[in-house]
């Protein structure tokens, strides 16, 4: 990377893939200390676009990709003509190592990839020779070496017109041995982390006809799992895909979700389920349905995710964490299913669940990491304090969170962003939840999940201050996105129809807030269950507003099944039944239905 007058000139490699402006942008990244690997690419785009400056020419391989939205292209740099000369006219030497370069990605070449590739041909002196051949090619501008200043690798670039020219003049069996060589020695190079251009090489020469189909399954694979490490999930999944075999078809699927396609994580499950059906592989079809499990849930599909998992005949037959499950499968596994029964309303049994797996978590990373299992374990931990009523606590827990992906750059990562919205619950003025939805909108969109998640906070927080007729408007235009976008019995949506009934509550119209929760319950309970506690605090919240509408012969039948339910519960029914009454509703009931409640 050149600064000079303020333009920014970074070299990025990969391959014309939609991945790899993905993987070009976390590159890029590392030049600027920025660790962006686990963003989206379209917000690593917003994030560099903030730190970049002004003028920024993208240079691909001598190419401009197309220009993105936060970034301007200045200029395009040609790449440079191929040479008048015939590469067979250079030396031994120098044409084996044109080969070897001619059959890798158009990416940074480096001598420990270089070497080894042509140590076949060259004989033990391949080091000296091959050194004295990168000098005569450089001489001859066959190659160009790149300037990496502040590291040890010495790095070339092979221009496409010369790789064009020497793989049309250079005769096959040559490439064959060459690529063959090339495999062996990225297959070496891979088994410890490696640069972002060992892994192009490697998928470059995997798709080199000659290299035998276990070997390149074998370079695929480790590329892939590289760029996961590094973070880059867009460009591991793509990478996953290329292989047509059960368990990287899965890997691909569960990256999916990681990039937050859900669809295709349904997609492509299906048919890994049906072969492993067939097949009678239990151990894929688990693992498959639990990753449609995973993505029914995320889309808020709850009753798809029971049937393909949670109670599938299967997973009762092998266990939702099968003995024959890793340890890093397992841990991930677990904290999925906390998410499950949070969502379902099962508070008491996520928190035992989560509680079992919290102490690994922080043996693992005791300073806490914006990384691995830990954010995602503190976030599913900060939501269950929110909702035993321990909001002091879940706050401090979400803060952190803020601060450590803040401190990496993620600030935009969708766990931060989750931490944001817990954070945002403690507000007491609309002013900081407001800042929080603006954000979620622009970086989002409105119809984001989670901007109309905060749109609900906003409106809590807006009734607080009895600012009813702006809080009902906030969420008239959140329930129009959201049925739009979401569905009409999405989760979401469903809680912004029923903070809308808690409003007219707020505000006094018990008749308006029961025509409201009436039409909401019979939504609520097919998507979430009978038993699940927002369906309950509805009807308790409809019995409430009938008993004040004067409609006790309806209202009682709802308040007595709300104190059983209440009845030796834990959180969150005592603090439901306490916000009630610091309402004034349970108080101010007629008295034979206020009695229904033990104070």
């Amino acid at each position: 990377m050149d600064r000079e007058n303020e333009l920014c000139q970074v070299h990025l490699a990969g391959e014309r893939r939609a991945s790899f402006f993905a993987a070009a942008l976390s590159e890029a990244a590392e030049a600027f200390d920025l660790d962006l690997h686990g963003l989206e690419a379209a917000d690593v785009v917003r994030v560099l676009a903030e730190r970049l400056p002004e003028d920024v020419l993208w240079a691909v391989d001598g190419e401009c990709p197309v220009p993105t939205a936060g970034l301007r292209v200045l200029a395009v740099r040609h790449d440079v003509p191929a040479p008048a000369a015939d590469p067979r006219d250079r030396g031994y030497a120098a044409r084996i190592v044109l080969g070897a370069a001619s059959v890798l990605a158009p990416a940074p070449i480096s001598a420990d990839v270089l070497v080894p590739a042509v140590s076949g041909a060259l004989g033990s002196r391949a080091p000296v020779l091959a050194a004295e051949a990168l000098a005569e090619l450089e001489a001859h501008g066959f190659l160009l070496p790149l300037d990496e200043t502040g590291t040890a690798r010495r790095l070339w670039r092979l221009p496409s017109p010369v790789a064009e020219v020497v793989r049309k003049r250079l005769d096959a069996t040559t490439f064959d041995v060459l690529a063959n060589r090339a495999a062996t020695a990225l297959a070496r190079l891979l088994t410890t982390p490696a640069p972002l251009d060992v892994y192009r090489h490697a998928l470059a020469v995997a798709a080199h006809p000659a290299v035998p189909a276990e070997q390149r399954s074998a370079l695929v694979r480790a590329a892939a799992a590289g760029f996961e490490r590094r973070g880059d999930f867009a460009a591991a999944r793509d990478t996953w895909l290329t292989l047509d075999e059960p368990d990287a078809l899965l890997a691909a699927a569960r990256l999916a979700l990681v990039v937050g396609d859900t669809a295709a994580a349904v997609r492509e499950t299906a048919p890994l389920i049906q072969a492993a059906r067939r097949d009678r592989d239990v151990r894929t079809e688990h693992r498959a349905r639990f990753v449609a499990a995973v993505a029914h849930d995320l889309r808020g599909e709850y009753a798809r995710a029971d049937k393909v998992f949670h109670t599938h005949p299967l997973v009762a037959a092998q266990g939702p964490e099968p003995v024959w499950l890793g340890d890093d499968e397992r841990r991930r596994m677990r904290l999925a299913r906390v998410r499950a029964l949070r969502v379902r309303g099962e508070h008491r049994h996520a928190r035992v669940l989560l509680d079992a797996v919290l102490p690994d978590i922080r043996r693992a990373q005791p300073y806490g990491s914006h990384r691995g299992p830990w954010p995602v374990a503190m976030l599913e931990h900060a939501r269950l304090l929110r909702h035993a009523g321990d909001l002091a606590g879940a706050r401090e827990v979400a803060d952190r969170l803020v601060e450590l992906f803040g401190r990496a750059g993620w600030g935009r990562h969708r766990l931060a962003r989750a931490a944001v919205a817990v954070l945002a619950e403690g507000e007491h003025e609309p002013e900081p939840v407001r800042r929080a939805v603006a954000e979620s909108a622009a970086w989002y969109g409105h119809d984001a999940p989670q901007t109309l998640e905060l749109r609900v906070v906003e409106a809590k927080v807006l009734r607080d201050h009895g600012e009813h007729a702006e809080a009902l408007a906030v969420l008239a235009d959140a329930e129009v996105r959201a049925s739009t976008a979401l569905g009409q019995e999405h989760p979401v949506t469903l809680a912004v129809r029923r903070q809308a009934g808690v409003v007219r509550m707020a505000a006094g119209d018990w008749a308006g807030a029961a025509r409201v929760f009436e039409a909401l319950v019979p939504g609520q309970e097919r998507t979430l269950g009978a038993t699940h506690p927002d369906v309950r605090l509805t009807r308790l919240d409809l019995g409430i507003c009938l008993a004040r509408s004067e409609r006790g012969r309806w209202a009682r039948p709802l308040l007595r099944e709300a104190a059983a339910a209440s009845d030796g519960q834990s959180a969150p029914w005592p603090r439901w039944i306490r916000a009630a009454r610091a309402r004034t509703v349970l108080a101010e009931l007629p008295g034979p239905v206020a009695r229904l409640f033990p104070r």
